[in-house]
């Protein structure tokens, strides 16, 4: 699957030096790419002749002048156009080239690409910059521009990149492929047995409180309490110790009622979000079936609004594949697949809080000032 990736513009990189900027790719991205078309739209900063990296896109190597060549190319030019960009860097990753001194092949095989960013670019009025080419981002490995070989230079070491220094610092991995990433979620058999044992006897819990709650004549009981006891679990949950297979079953139960899930779509705007993304994880490890696609859409709804749209892609594919059939994933992937902007997200956000506040659950996020409010 393509994936996406916003990048705020807090690095200092320019593009003076193009081997520095290819070295901080992987770091933006979130692994090293692999047969990858990397885009990095160019917006406005401060300083109106500088122009700042705005998003950075990365897509599965399309096949020249097949219909994935086309589908690359108008997704790319939708999400520099959706980012505000005024221009656009093209990097090509593909380890059969083995560098500028077989240019013919490489300009060959990748020009039409080139030309048609370069026009469906120019329709937006957004410029494309250049698009160079590299067989493997690593230190000392060479790069050259596409249409401009004699134009070519080394790689700087990719693991001293500001980028990376800053990942690091900020506790974020950097995968040596997308496939590591796929093994962060892959299920945990012995967990999964652990929490799916208990799962009948925590669900037969939840239905007798809700026959309860019917008999109270108030339904809002039972999902106030479900998303009262997920909020427990997330407000104790931390990087030490790990939410209990009891404790990851009654979150499961309660992610059943639409309106808790819907409740913690607001969990991003407090405190609790890191913990949240931490058990959402855990979470899609520990199940399968319908269950396990309520957690990855919960860990890629994380994800995706703060810009790791490699995660996000990946905790969708895990959704998809245990429920095709998942409304909120669906919507997430078309989204994603559509270079949809993260902000665009922040309405389920603040519907989530309302829906919170409802209940009356404290979230950790605060309700907007109706005063004060903006429409995004």
């Amino acid at each position: 699957m393509p994936d996406e990736f916003d990048l705020p513009a807090s690095t200092g990189l320019t593009l003076d030096n193009i081997g520095d900027l290819i070295a901080a790719l992987p770091a933006m991205i979130g692994f090293v790419p692999y047969r990858s078309l990397i885009v990095a739209a160019l917006t406005r900063s401060s300083r109106p002749t500088s122009p700042q990296i705005g998003v950075v896109s990365r897509l599965d190597l399309p096949r020249p002048g097949d219909r994935t060549d086309t589908e690359a190319v108008i997704r790319v030019t939708c999400l520099c156009s959706d980012a505000n960009a005024v221009a656009a860097l093209a990097f090509i990753v593909d380890e059969r080239m083995s560098g500028p001194s077989i240019e013919a092949a490489s300009v060959d095989r990748y020009r039409p690409l080139h030309v048609a960013l370069e026009q469906r670019l120019a329709v937006r009025d957004i410029d494309l910059i250049g698009t160079w080419c590299v067989s493997e981002i690593a230190a000392g490995g060479a790069w050259w521009n596409l249409s401009s070989p004699r134009q070519h230079g080394i790689v700087s070491d990719p693991t001293a990149s500001p980028v990376a220094v800053q990942t690091v610092l900020h506790a974020s991995a950097i995968y040596r492929h997308r496939n590591e990433l796929v093994s962060v979620i892959a299920i945990d058999a012995a967990l999964r047995d652990q929490v799916e044992r208990l799962l009948p006897e925590v669900a037969a819990e939840a239905h007798q409180r809700f026959v309860r709650a019917l008999h109270i004549n108030n339904p809002d009981a039972d999902t106030r309490m479900a998303l009262w006891r997920v909020m427990d679990v997330l407000k104790r949950a931390d990087d030490v110790s790990a939410p209990s297979p009891r404790e990851l079953a009654e979150v499961t139960v309660a992610l059943r009622d639409s309106r808790v899930r819907d409740a913690l779509l607001g969990a991003p705007d407090g405190p609790y979000c890191a913990a949240a993304e931490r058990v959402w994880t855990i979470l899609t490890r520990a199940l399968s079936g319908p269950d396990r696609a309520g957690a990855a859409t919960m860990l890629a709804f994380h994800a995706y609004l703060r810009g790791d749209g490699v995660l996000a892609g990946v905790a969708l594919d895990a959704a998809l594949a245990a429920d095709p059939e998942h409304r909120l994933a669906f919507l997430l992937d078309y989204g994603l697949r559509s270079a949809m902007h993260p902000d665009r997200l922040q309405r389920l956000v603040q519907s989530g809080v309302e829906i919170a506040a409802e209940l009356r659950i404290d979230i950790g996020a605060q309700r907007p000032d109706p005063a004060t409010a903006v429409e995004r």
